[in-house]
C-alpha cells in the first residue's frame, strides 16, 4: 500500500490537441492507480519578437485558461472523485512541465504537441522532457494501442540495479499485469552468463518484494531496439532508461530510449538515471 502521507502527484501536460488528449486519459489513470492528485498543466508562450501589450497578454491568458478548462473537464468526466489541480503559466512548455516534475510522482505528456506536425514521430517537448525531467516521465503516442495489460521492460545488462526495474514492478502491481523483463545483454556477447546470473538476481530481489506480479524473463544479446520495439507490439506499456551504460555521454537519451520513443507503437515510461525512483511501498 502506497503511504498516505506520500502524495507526490501525477502531472499532465495538456494543451488541447489530440496527442496531448491522450496524455491525460492515461494520466488520469495513473493518479487513479496512485490514490494521488492529478495536475493539469498547460503553458502559452509569445514567440514573435514584438512586445505584447497588456490586453494581448490578458487575451492570451484567457485563452490557455480556456484550454486547461477544458482538460479538466475531460478528467473530471473520467474520474469524478480524483483531486485535480490546474498550472498555467507562461514559458516553453518543456521548462514549465521540467519546473513540475522536480515535485511529482509521475509526469505524462503527449508523443507531441499542437505546434508539430501530423508527420512528426515525437516532439522537441517529449524529447526534453525524457532527457531531463526529474521523476519518470511517460510519453503517449497519439494514435490508440490496444490494451493487452502486459508490462515490459528493458533492463541494462550491465547495470540491472538501475530504477527501470522497481519502477515496471511498480507499474505491473498497479494494473494487476503480468511483466516481462528482458535483460539486454552486450549486443552480440559470446558468454552472457555473468549478465543473466546479476539480471536474475536482481530480478529475485523485486520479486521478494512484488511477489503478486507475475513475472516472465528472457535474455536478449541481439538486437536490443528490433526486440523491444517487437514486445512492444503487444505491450500496454514499455519502461526504459534514459541511458544506456554504453550511450555516448553527449546524447541527452540513450540510443534505445530515442528508438522506442519513435517507433514503440504503445506508451513508453522513461526511468531517469540521474535521479534514483522512490520506492511507493
Amino acid at each position: 500500500m502506497r503511504d498516505s502521507t506520500d502524495r507526490r502527484p501525477v502531472v499532465a501536460g495538456y494543451d488541447g490537441s489530440k496527442p496531448s488528449e491522450r496524455a491525460l486519459r492515461w494520466a488520469v489513470e495513473e493518479a487513479r492507480l496512485r490514490f494521488v492528485p492529478l495536475i493539469i498543466c498547460h503553458a502559452w508562450q509569445w514567440s514573435s519578437g514584438t512586445p505584447l501589450s497588456l490586453a494581448s497578454m490578458d487575451t492570451i491568458r484567457r485563452m490557455g485558461q480556456q484550454v486547461l478548462d477544458k482538460g479538466v473537464l475531460l478528467a473530471r468526466d473520467l474520474s469524478s472523485r480524483l483531486e485535480i489541480r490546474t498550472r498555467l503559466d507562461t514559458g516553453s512548455p518543456s521548462v514549465v512541465l521540467m519546473s513540475e516534475s522536480g515535485i511529482a510522482d509521475l509526469l505524462v505528456v503527449g508523443s507531441r504537441g499542437s505546434g508539430g506536425f501530423a508527420e512528426l514521430q515525437i516532439g522537441s517537448t517529449a524529447v526534453q522532457l525524457a532527457a531531463h525531467a526529474y521523476c519518470p516521465v511517460t510519453v503517449v503516442r497519439e494514435q490508440p494501442h490496444p490494451r493487452t495489460g502486459l508490462v515490459v521492460v528493458g533492463v541494462d545488462g550491465m547495470a540491472p540495479e538501475r530504477p527501470e526495474l522497481g519502477l515496471a514492478f511498480e507499474e505491473a502491481r498497479l494494473r494487476k499485469a503480468p511483466l516481462r523483463a528482458i535483460c539486454l545483454s552486450p549486443e552480440n556477447a559470446e558468454d552472457t552468463r555473468e549478465f543473466a546470473t546479476r539480471f536474475y538476481r536482481t530480478v529475485a530481489v523485486w520479486e521478494e518484494k512484488y511477489s503478486e506480479v507475475s513475472v516472465e524473463t528472457a535474455i536478449e544479446s541481439d538486437s536490443h531496439i528490433a526486440a523491444l520495439q517487437q514486445t512492444a507490439q503487444e505491450a500496454d506499456l514499455v519502461v526504459i532508461g534514459d541511458r544506456g551504460q554504453t550511450d555516448p555521454v553527449e546524447l541527452p537519451l540513450g540510443i534505445l530510449c530515442q528508438a522506442l520513443l519513435r517507433g514503440a507503437p504503445c506508451p513508453v515510461m522513461i526511468a531517469p538515471s540521474h535521479r534514483p525512483v522512490r520506492a511507493s511501498r
